[in-house]
């Protein structure tokens, strides 16, 4: 019943409910729950909507609902408590009252369950930063049994089907037998007990997990590199950290099931290692958190352009306290940059630079791997959506990874750090591939060629025109403003905007080329268009870009734009 209350609240809560500082920190909240009515999937008719935690870590744990836990509203709820009882005068008094009252509620053996019950549904796993021999042991030999799977178990249940626990003569039996012998002899003085009223005895899950400790400390962790083996536990602190991954990600590899949920906290998987193997490390760990909760401390950039999903975390001293900026790392460049600009530079911009020097470090150590990866390096969020479409087939089978800089200054920029690194190594036939691509604005841009063999730039433009979009270099004397929307197919385009706004100022009422580019004054004979990518902070752009992606994925036998074959064509062997 307590449930269905509770989730009741967090399914119809609404902003203007909650005071402001609740209303501001619980902004994820709202975000989650909107994804999650979003999928049609979960309904307040199919599922509990439940937000909580637990607080008292040092003492008795104790469900904690975070910033719910002060509001009146929820108080309410959860106790069943008419609002209407409040007044001026008592406010204060029936609120210390109705809080008194919710702690002795959380109080209750049946939330304490709960909150145990809640807990048994995770595993969590802790990789140090130093690792001695001692901690990697007892890492290697019993968090790893954390991530066991499911089928594992069972398999190891299955052959244990024939032990007798519970019956006559069972283990259980013949060991209650013995200590209450033993405590006969102590006279009752001393006995053996579990603290609890259940769970007294052997399992057959105790069965299983003693088999796999036994199992495993039986055995010593080896690596053998070049005919040569030698323990794991004797390598470099470096290297038992790209063991232990190693084998998370072997583990966690195998999708036979689980029975629990993996969180895996892992401090400075790059500590100790060059640069070049970092890159593998963080792949691992990118593959396994699709299905698994990762979470990294880090001092190395180099992971933002290896991760496009999820969320970094950047801490900063300031006036002797620590702040967070949070990033969306599906474009986080161009956020930090919108943020050192509004904070009026109390980000400092350093913050930009060491990214950019890492960033710089990272791509070029990238295209140097044993398998190389290769980049597309492009403006904002809005190409890397259509990209991701296009490419999609690169992204899998060439290492193919989208950068969105936050601009055209920035994409030429991170160009001219690459190209003398590029131009002075030798093996070039091995090295992947970064094709950087950029607007073409009312103004030149910087004077720069075509690029090197594995370095290309150039520039979209439809030269005024609306046949097919080109990509010219950005010494070519043409100045027709262009960007990515200006360079699609029409007719989808046309689709789009009618389907994602009922203004008809910006529909598109006809179209001169239906073949060519979607050039607003020459193809689609339409000026409000450009207002209605500026509106809405610009994040109209990605709207349209994600309902275009959406509506030419149903399309299958709709070519890509020219442009962008041209650009495919780049990245072949």
């Amino acid at each position: 019943k307590e449930f269905e209350k509770l989730s009741d609240f967090f399914w119809s809560i609404e902003k203007a409910a909650l005071t402001p500082g609740a209303q501001h920190s619980l902004k994820e909240f709202f975000q989650l729950r909107e994804r999650l009515e979003s999928t049609n999937i979960h309904t307040k008719d199919t599922h509990y909507l439940l937000v909580l935690g637990e607080t008292s870590l040092t003492q008795a744990h104790k469900v904690y609902f975070g910033s719910f836990q002060g509001e009146i509203k929820f108080i309410s709820s959860i106790l069943d408590k008419d609002l209407s009882e409040l007044t001026p005068r008592n406010r204060k008094v029936v609120t210390s009252q109705w809080k008194t009252e919710l702690a002795h509620t959380l109080e209750k053996i049946e939330w304490k369950k709960f909150l145990q019950e809640l807990k048994n549904l995770y595993s969590y796993v802790y990789l140090p930063v130093e690792l001695e021999v001692e901690s990697f042991t007892k890492i290697e030999t019993d968090e790893m049994q954390k991530i066991f799977d499911k089928k594992l178990k069972d398999e190891i249940k299955a052959a244990l089907g024939n032990v007798n626990l519970d019956n006559s003569g069972g283990i259980n039996r013949r060991l209650e037998s013995f200590v209450d012998e033993i405590k006969v002899i102590l006279n009752n003085e001393y006995y053996y007990g579990t603290g609890q009223v259940r769970y007294n005895n052997i399992t057959q899950t105790d069965l299983v997990n003693k088999v796999l400790e036994v199992y495993f400390q039986k055995r010593i962790l080896y690596k053998k590199e070049n005919g040569i083996e030698k323990k794991v536990s004797e390598l470099s602190a470096g290297e038992k950290r790209q063991a232990l991954i190693n084998l998370v990600y072997a583990f966690l590899k195998r999708d036979s099931g689980r029975d629990k949920m993996i969180i895996m906290g892992v401090d400075e998987p790059e500590n100790s290692l060059h640069t070049s193997l970092c890159y593998d490390q963080f792949e691992k760990l990118k593959e396994v958190s699709k299905n698994n909760q990762i979470l990294i401390t880090t001092h190395w950039y180099g992971f933002l352009p290896i991760v496009s999903e999820g969320y970094a975390h950047f801490l900063r001293q300031a006036n002797e306290k620590i702040h967070f900026e949070t990033y969306d790392l599906f474009d986080y460049r161009a956020k930090i940059k919108k943020d050192v600009e509004s904070s009026q530079n109390e980000i400092p911009h350093n913050f930009i630079l060491k990214s950019t020097y890492d960033l710089v470090q990272a791509i070029f150590y990238s295209i140097r791997n044993t398998q190389p990866y290769n980049w597309l390096i492009c403006e904002g969020e809005s190409e890397k959506i259509y990209f991701e479409h296009f490419f999609a087939e690169e992204i899998v089978s060439s290492k193919l990874r989208i950068l969105p800089m936050g601009g055209q200054k920035k994409v030429i920029r991170l160009y001219n750090y690459l190209e003398a690194p590029i131009k002075d190594e030798e093996d070039k036939d091995n090295l992947g591939k970064i094709y950087c691509l950029v607007d073409t604005d009312q103004t030149r841009c910087a004077e720069i060629g075509n690029g090197i063999p594995n370095l290309r730039i150039k520039r979209l433009s439809n030269e005024g025109k609306n046949s097919m979009t080109k990509l010219l270099s950005l010494q070519h004397s043409d100045t027709n403003h262009t960007d990515i929307e200006q360079s699609l197919n029409p007719s989808i385009f046309q689709e789009v905007v009618q389907s994602i706004t009922t203004n008809e100022k910006y529909h598109v009422l006809h179209i001169q080329n239906e073949n060519g580019n979607t050039d607003f004054i020459n193809n689609l004979r339409n000026f409000d268009i450009k207002d209605f990518f500026s509106e809405n902070e610009g994040r109209n752009k990605i709207l349209f870009a994600k309902k275009y992606v959406e509506i030419l994925s149903g399309s299958s036998d709709m070519p890509p734009p020219s442009w962008i074959t041209e650009i495919k064509e780049f990245f072949k062997p």
